[in-house]
């Protein structure tokens, strides 16, 4: 096989996929064909391109040597959530009903996400001291936290509160939102401490999720205020997600692999949790502004931010003490040095 055409493959696959999402948009915009066909291509359209990226990360677990676990799961995420949408479909083409919610399509939907998780963490990004570990699980926290706050303050707080169904439906319309905040903390969180040579794969598969993520919190935002209609333009964040889920795994098969050890700490991974904290002071100040008050659940998130905030200065500082000791040591050893190890000069012996 010539050099360049890995190149050429994947090339002609992104090029495909831009051309897919650009016409899937365009569609839905225009609603070209009417109503009913335009929310058959978005049913089936949406289904497709799910299993597209299945194939393309279950292709990539058997051809890319090194953790192929990690596609394995992405491909299993992307198969349930096709299996949810097809369930979706089957209510809405077949049979012509609306989607009663909860329904079996929440199944596929919802069990997509720790699959896709599980996958994203098996990238070779994370540190290997256990202090760079916990570290990262603190600023997985914090940046979750963070954004889980905004959207409780700005959108799932009012809607829970009018929320007038049972337990189990107030628990998955929020289960929506509250996986889409996991996802894209992760998506943070491992985009800045992913190394150069291994952000390749990684940076696709990242952004068909944070695609995904944030037509799925539309989805949810516009279901819970009934305004929600088949065929909505938002509705391309998943087609353009899945393909780009796909994208990477394609990366992964024809690209040359260029991950090397594991990823440290950047000065990026060092400032990623503080951006979204700072949102947190933007929302308080917003609403207290505009008179509003803030309710003991978003309190008790802001407690716990700064509880954590604090607590990942702490290890910073400790790990700081630990580095500075250690090689403070190692510098006045090199500097005494050892009786066996001084030089001997030889012929300059006074008598």
């Amino acid at each position: 096989m010539n050099t360049t055409t890995p190149q050429r493959v994947f090339l002609t696959a992104a090029v495909l996929a831009a051309v897919i999402s650009v016409v899937f948009l365009l569609w839905m915009i225009i609603v070209l064909g009417g109503p009913r066909l335009t929310d058959g291509v978005d049913d089936i359209g949406e289904g497709a391109a799910a299993l597209v990226a299945s194939v393309a990360c279950f292709v990539a677990a058997t051809r890319v040597p090194t953790r192929p676990s990690r596609w394995v799961l992405l491909g299993a995420s992307a198969f349930s959530w096709a299996a949810g949408e097809a369930v979706w479909t089957y209510y809405d083409l077949i049979r012509g009903v609306q989607v009663p919610f909860p329904s079996l399509a929440d199944v596929g939907f919802l069990t997509a996400v720790p699959l896709a998780v599980a996958g994203l963490l098996r990238f070779p990004s994370a540190p290997q001291r256990v202090a760079d570990r916990i570290e990262g699980i603190l600023d997985g926290i914090i940046i979750a936290g963070s954004i889980l706050f905004a959207s409780w303050v700005t959108v799932l707080g009012p809607l829970y509160s009018q929320h007038h169904g049972g337990i189990l439906k107030q628990t998955l319309s929020l289960a929506y939102p509250v996986s889409d905040v996991v996802m894209v903390s992760l998506v943070i969180i491992l985009f800045s401490r992913a190394s150069h040579q291994g952000r390749g794969s990684l940076l696709l598969v990242m952004a068909g999720l944070a695609a995904f993520a944030v037509a799925d919190s539309a989805f949810s935002y516009l279901t819970e205020v009934n305004s929600y209609g088949n065929g909505s333009f938002l509705d391309t964040g998943w087609v353009a997600g899945y393909l780009l889920i796909g994208l990477g795994a394609l990366r992964a098969v024809y690209a040359p692999s260029t991950e090397g050890a594991e990823a440290g700490l950047t000065p990026l991974s060092l400032v990623a949790p503080y951006v979204p904290v700072l949102g947190v002071l933007v929302v308080v100040a917003a609403e207290i502004l505009i008179g509003h008050r803030l309710g003991e659940v978003s309190w008790i998130m802001v407690f716990a931010l700064a509880l954590l905030v604090l607590g990942r200065h702490l290890l910073i500082w400790r790990d700081q003490v630990a580095f500075q000791r250690h090689h403070g040591n190692d510098a006045q050893s090199t500097e005494l040095g050892d009786p066996d190890d001084r030089p001997v000069f030889v012929g300059t012996e006074s008598q």
